[in-house]
């Protein structure tokens, strides 16, 4: 086959063996040994005993994994004859994975920069219906609550297009980036583990990296030969909502193709709470109910690889169909609008979406409910030691194609594209005078569009072209140097409409360079300090530049950077000129990693010029029949810009409690110097075999000029006693979450609250299956508790007491 023949290596007849032991002698079993440069891997047996035999590689380099243990590696160099490797590893007090989503794929313990990564254990117990729901109590990150069916991770007070999803390493390319009520389209069904990278990320991700990046590593695209089939297959209920949650991955091989299939089927109705959903309920507002937050996702994947000894390539085709509720729309603002939405609705806009939804849910004649449909078709490869002086050639890509309807009371209202693709090409060189590096190139394109009477931004075409990349390694010293090149094209000679005055926009071109130096210091045995300077670029969002107009879902009006609005709420006829936001990061990392205890605490600070940032103006935007009305005819003859209502919402803090009656609050993208510092800390106790305790803190101070950013995350403390003994392993924990009276202008404080949480679970095997049952309550003590972070959080709390039970099985 001709495909075999270019991915064959030279045949050599070296073997490599040895033996894995910790610092006791005592043989370390299930131990990962792979060669660099190469995709031999070996396993050590209950002796911990691992073999290479025809080793394909004259220079050798050993490396050796094992979560409970600290990384080992032993270069021998080249090599003509057979070798005997010994390792003896370190225990490690906390997991050490290998993290995916960095360059040089180093260990949590090795990284230089402050890394999370949870493993597929951890997933499935702490798994929600959503990304950031799941993450939310990991070290550092939050979530944008958009309901229990909308969740976005907040990494360190940054979301949005601060924030990057990726699925192994490539863009998820959905459209969560444009706003908080759009869900993240990455699925956890097989997912193997999760990583997130707090702060700067944007010599390997781009610029949308800036605040850091969340990987969701699975099973899609095979890289390793299998032989039979194996998987696993999961059946959950949750109280709170009736929700039923069905899942499945399978995965097999015979000889060179190996083939992978897994989806999953979730169906919720409204989610319980504890008392009413408004902060200051309608005199007929129901409590104990989130009225429109039912969900139904149906999502299958199914991919192909062939592999071969020293490479693959595999192919996957991802297919999404999501309908989910957006909370805070059921009262009020059906009066609001009342028939002049029934009546501009029946123009419609697709009429696909329109087709069988009349009877189907529910949930349709509560208020707003978004449909998505997404095609997402992914590629990878690599390729060991294709040429001399190259260790490793690896590449991927992927196409999206996405689309949603956000529906009103049964009729679609706008509707969201993105068609987006992302290519990545990496070739790492072979060590010289100990130093490893990667050469990268990378090429991105999203063509968005959203159509309707509530689409308040432009489409327009976004291009990052070109982007270098080259990191070095020596030990635990980094240095990274990125440069971008970002195109935004509003379609010129377009116009688009910003409150009834009509603008044509210009090409906007963005270049951004960014460059990190990072060094990790093993200063004693099992103890280190982690110090990472870097500085980052980052081109505008197209919502953050173009944005005009009624945001549907989080019932606002928003402005874009690119508007001149003033205080009074005029805006001028000349668009804005707009900048690069400039970001200078310190990052210092203390972990402690061995021993009956460890811990691990960052403090960062970062000083950012030209922050975007959307804030309340205070400033209420009518809708079209009050703007027209009798009294403000006058108002609005002015033929020179556009105006927006002047009046002030004064004790209407943040706009949501009132614009019923009087229209919509003002959002409005602008750019200002900020501080932003904190810190995150967690750490652990093992009390004895069986018990572990653990505990975790984070804090974030974010402020421009004489103001507070808005929606910064209020500190927070939790903790955690975990209990294994054989098959049968729970834990019990709390977090309190601290009041927010930091608060920008025109933003109300949140209260402070404590969640209670547990969970069990029991193995046990059965004729060839293992079988894992398991149970886990959430907000045991049905506590009202509302989000600061979430532009929802007067209309929306969490969800009440909630007590899941499944059962998982493993083949």
């Amino acid at each position: 086959m001709a495909i075999a023949g270019l991915l064959s290596a030279p045949v050599l007849a070296t073997t490599v063996t040895g033996t894995v032991t910790d610092t006791s002698g005592k043989p370390v079993e299930g131990a990962e040994v792979k060669i660099e440069g190469t995709r031999r891997v070996a396993f050590t047996d209950e002796n911990g005993i691992y073999r290479f035999n025809d080793v394909k590689q004259p220079h050798i380099h050993l490396h050796v994994y094992s979560s409970n243990y600290i990384h080992g590696d032993n270069d021998l160099g080249d090599v003509s004859s057979d070798q005997k490797a010994d390792f003896v590893l370190q225990p490690a007090s906390i997991e050490n994975i290998v993290v995916t989503a960095t360059a040089l794929q180093s260990s949590v313990l090795e990284s230089v920069t402050p890394v999370t990564v949870i493993g597929a254990e951890k997933l499935r117990k702490i798994e929600a219906p959503t990304l950031g729901e799941t993450l939310k109590n990991t070290p550092g990150v939050h979530s944008t609550y958009f309901g229990p069916v909308s969740s976005s991770p907040i990494i360190r007070g940054n979301d949005g297009p601060r924030v990057k999803i990726v699925q192994n390493g490539l863009d998820v390319s959905d459209v969560s980036r444009v706003g908080p009520d759009h869900n993240v389209a990455t699925t956890l069904a097989s997912a193997t583990q999760v990583e997130v990278l707090r702060g700067p990320a944007t010599l390997q991700y781009g610029s949308g990296a800036i605040g850091g990046v969340v990987n969701v590593v699975d099973k899609r695209i095979p890289q390793y030969q299998v032989d039979g089939v194996e998987g696993e297959v999961e059946a959950s209920y949750s109280t709170v909502n009736e929700g039923k949650y069905t899942r499945g991955d399978v995965t097999g091989g015979q000889g060179n193709f190996v083939w992978h299939v897994d989806g999953f089927i979730r169906d919720t109705e409204n989610a319980d709470i504890p008392g009413f959903a408004s902060l200051e309920p309608d005199d007929d507002e129901e409590s104990g109910e989130l009225e429109s937050s039912a969900m139904e996702t149906t999502n299958i994947v199914a991919g192909l690889s062939y592999v071969a000894e020293e490479s693959y390539f595999g192919f996957a085709v991802e297919k999404l169909d999501n309908e989910y509720g957006v909370p805070g729309h059921s009262h009020g603002h059906g009066d609001e609008h009342g028939d002049e939405h029934d009546e501009d609705h029946d123009e419609g806009l697709d009429d696909d979406h329109d087709e069988g939804h009349d009877e189907e849910h529910a949930h349709e004649d509560e208020g707003v409910f978004l449909d998505v449909d997404m095609t997402r078709y992914q590629a990878a490869g690599e390729w060991h030691s294709p040429i001399k002086g190259l260790t490793n050639l690896k590449f991927a890509a992927a196409y999206t194609d996405y689309e949603h309807a956000e529906i009103e009371d049964g009729m679609p209202g706008t509707v969201f594209t993105n068609e987006s693709t992302d290519i990545r090409l990496s070739a790492y060189h072979e060590e010289v005078a100990g130093w490893h590096g990667v050469f990268g190139l990378q090429f991105t394109s999203s063509d968005y569009t959203a159509v309707g009477e509530e689409a308040f931004t432009p489409a327009n075409v976004a291009d990052s072209e070109v982007e270098l990349e080259v990191y070095h390694d020596e030990e635990h010293e980094g240095e990274e140097h990125e440069g971008e090149e970002h195109e935004g094209d509003a379609h010129e000679g377009d116009a688009h409409e910003a409150h009834g005055t009509e603008f044509t926009f210009p090409e906007y071109d963005f270049t951004a360079v960014s460059l990190s130096a990072g060094a990790n210091w093993e200063y004693t045995d099992g103890q280190s300090v982690a110090i990472t300077l870097s500085r980052s670029e980052r081109a505008p969002s197209q919502q953050e530049l173009f944005s005009a107009g009624q945001h549907l879902a989080t019932e606002s009006y928003e402005v874009g950077l690119v508007f001149d609005l003033d205080e009074e709420g005029h805006i001028e006829e000349n668009l804005k000129g707009v900048t690069e936001e400039v970001s200078t990061n310190l990052d210092v990392t203390f972990r402690k990693f061995t021993g009956d205890w460890g811990y691990s605490v960052s403090l960062f600070y970062n000083q950012a010029d030209n922050y975007v940032f959307q804030t309340n103006t205070g400033l209420i935007a009518l809708s079209e029949h009050e703007e027209h009305g009798d009294e403000h005819d006058e108002e609005h003859d002015d033929d020179h810009g556009g105006e927006l209502e002047g009046e002030h919402e004064g004790e209407h803090e943040d706009g949501h409690e009132s614009h019923s009656d009087e229209g919509l609050p003002v959002y409005y993208f602008q750019q200002a110097d900020a501080d932003i510092w904190g810190l995150e800390a967690q750490a652990y106790f093992d009390l004895n075999d069986a018990f572990r305790l653990t505990v975790f803190t984070d804090y974030i101070r974010a402020e421009i000029e004489d103001d507070n950013l808005p929606r910064t995350p209020p500190m927070r403390i939790g903790g955690e006693l975990s209990y294994v003994n054989g098959g049968l392993s729970a834990d019990a924990g709390f977090t309190w979450v601290d009041d927010q009276t930091d608060t920008a202008s025109f933003e109300t404080a949140t209260d402070g609250y404590t969640l209670l949480n547990a969970s069990v679970q029991y193995e046990f095997a059965s004729q060839g299956i293992d079988w894992v049952v398991f149970a886990r309550g959430d907000n045991l003590t049905d506590e009202e508790a509302r989000v600061h972070t979430s532009f929802l959080k007067d209309q929306a709390p969490l969800p009440g007491r909630n007590i899941s039970v499944g059962v998982r099985a493993l083949f």
